[in-house]
């Protein structure tokens, strides 16, 4: 029978707990919606580490990089070469 009271008690102030202390998952006050400023650029393989460093300075956050290849045959053989990378970044208005 003691055990029964233990786990009434306990039930007893689970349901307490949730309901005084029960708070929404969701704030108050809705969250800013952040405006964002949009950059594409095509760069040559060689600046492509000094160019993302270089935008990482100023805050943009690059979020897409695309190859650029160029497809050539000589002498029957297929030869790929990267051209250029196209790179897509973003950062938050001021």
């Amino acid at each position: 029978m003691n055990r029964f009271w233990s786990f009434v008690g306990l039930f007893v102030a689970f349901v307490f707990a949730v309901t005084f202390f029960n708070r929404s998952a969701q704030s108050d006050t809705p969250a800013s919606t952040i405006r964002w400023e949009y950059r594409t650029e095509t760069i040559e393989p060689t600046l492509l580490a000094q160019r993302l460093n270089e935008w990482g300075g100023d805050r943009w956050e690059a979020f897409a990089v695309e190859r650029g290849d160029t497809v050539l045959e000589q002498d029957g053989v297929t030869k790929l070469k990267v051209a250029n990378f196209q790179v897509t970044a973003r950062r938050p208005l001021k």
